[in-house]
C-alpha cells in the first residue's frame, strides 16, 4: 500500500529559507517505493503544490487536500518541516487537529510552550533542570537597564522569545548595546528576554520517539567560529564545527542525556527533537538553553549526523516517523 505524504515547508518566518532546505532534504529520502510525496509550500495564505511540469495547484484548506486536474487527492501524514511560525508554535498543528489531519512531531501545547524562550525556561526550572536567569519585556514595556545589570550583568543576551535559528538574538556587552539589541529582537516578536550570559561549551542532545519509544540519539558539541552560535554559524559550512559523539566524561553525556529525555516525556514531544545545553565553565553544570521540536536537517545540521552516528538509514528514520504519525491518528491530545 503506498501513503500519500505531505512534506509541508516554507512558512512566515526569519527561517524560511533552512525550512525549504529542510523539506527538500526530507522529500528526497523519504522511501518512494512506500509514500507518495508532495512538497507543499505555505507562505501566508497561499498553500500550494507546484507539480513536474511546474503547474501550481492550491491546497483547499476546509479539509487539507489538492485536487490535480480531476483527481482529489488525500494525506495520510503530513510531515511538517516548518521551523518558526506557523510550522514549530502549534498553530500548524492546531489546523491539522481540526480537520483531523495526521501529522509528525510533537502535538499543539509541546510546540506553543517550547517556541516561547521565557516560558519554555520556567517549565524547564520546575523539572530542576539548571537554566541562566532572566528577565521578560513586552515591547510597550520601558527598558529596565539598572535591573538588568543588577540581575544580570553584561554581557548578556536578548533574544526574541519566539523565534529560531537564532534569529533576533544579540550578544550585549554593554549599556549602550541595548537599545540596538531589543530593536533587532522586536522585529520578530512582540516579547523578549534578557538572559544571563553562561560562559562555556555549547552542546545539543537530539531525542526521537520510535514508536513511543524516546530514546537519545546523541550529545553534539557545537563549536562556532562566530561569538556565538548564530543564524550564520548554523547555516554556513564555515561558520561552526561539529563534534559527534561529543568529548565528554559518560557521567556528563548521560547527565545530559537525562535532562533531555525528562524535557522530552514532561512535555509530551514526539518525532524527533534537539535540546541543547551550555557546560558552565565556573560551576561545570550543564544549563538549559532551548528545545528545536523541529530541528534543523538539512545537509549541514546537526540531527542527520546524529542519525548517522547511530548507525540508522536516513531512510528509515523518515519512514517510521511517518509511520508513528499513521499509528496515532487521534489527535496528539488524546493519545
Amino acid at each position: 500500500m503506498m501513503y500519500n505524504v505531505a512534506v509541508i515547508a516554507g512558512g512566515d518566518s526569519g527561517e524560511y529559507e533552512i525550512s525549504l532546505k529542510t523539506a527538500d532534504n526530507i522529500f528526497n529520502q523519504l522511501d518512494k517505493s512506500l509514500f507518495n510525496s508532495y512538497l507543499i509550500h505555505l507562505k501566508g495564505a497561499d498553500w500550494h503544490y507546484t507539480d513536474s511540469d511546474g503547474r501550481v495547484w492550491q491546497v483547499d484548506k476546509n479539509d487539507f487536500s489538492l485536487t490535480v486536474g480531476q483527481e482529489k487527492i488525500r494525506f495520510d501524514v503530513a510531515f511538517i518541516a516548518i521551523h518558526g511560525t506557523p510550522g514549530e508554535n502549534g498553530r500548524l498543528q492546531a489546523y491539522f487537529e481540526l480537520v483531523g489531519q495526521p501529522y509528525t512531531g510533537c502535538g499543539v501545547f509541546c510546540s506553543a510552550l517550547t517556541f516561547n524562550k521565557y516560558f519554555c525556561n520556567l517549565a524547564v526550572a520546575a523539572l530542576n533542570i539548571p537554566i541562566s536567569p532572566s528577565l521578560h519585556f513586552y515591547k510597550s514595556d520601558p527598558i529596565e537597564y539598572e535591573r538588568i545589570e543588577k540581575f544580570l550583568g553584561y554581557p548578556c543576551f536578548v533574544k526574541a522569545c519566539n523565534s529560531g535559528s537564532s534569529v533576533g538574538v544579540t550578544k550585549v556587552h554593554n549599556r549602550s548595546e541595548v537599545d540596538m539589541a531589543f530593536e533587532e529582537a522586536f522585529k520578530y516578536d512582540n516579547q523578549l528576554m534578557v538572559e544571563k550570559f553562561v560562559r562555556g561549551r555549547e552542546f545539543t542532545c537530539g531525542v526521537t520517539s520510535v514508536y513511543g519509544e524516546p530514546r537519545m540519539l546523541a550529545v553534539t558539541e557545537v563549536v562556532a567560529s562566530n561569538e556565538f552560535y548564530d543564524y550564520n554559524a548554523k547555516y554556513t559550512a564555515v561558520g561552526h564545527k561539529l563534534i559527534t559523539p561529543a568529548d565528554l566524561p559518560a557521567d556528563m553525556v548521560k547527565l545530559m542525556g537525562d535532562y533531555a529525555l525528562r524535557i522530552f516525556h514532561s512535555f509530551d514531544c514526539h518525532g524527533v527533537v534537539r535540546i541543547d545545553f551550555i557546560l558552565s565553565e565556573d560551576d561545570g553544570r550543564p544549563y538549559f538553553l532551548e528545545v528545536n521540536t523541529i530541528p534543523g536537517q538539512t545537509a549541514l545540521s546537526i540531527v542527520p549526523g546524529q542519525v548517522e552516528y547511530n548507525n540508522l538509514d536516513i531512510k528509515e528514520f523518515y519512514t517510521k516517523m511517518v509511520m508513528e504519525a499513521l499509528m496515532f491518528k487521534t489527535v496528539k491530545g488524546e493519545r
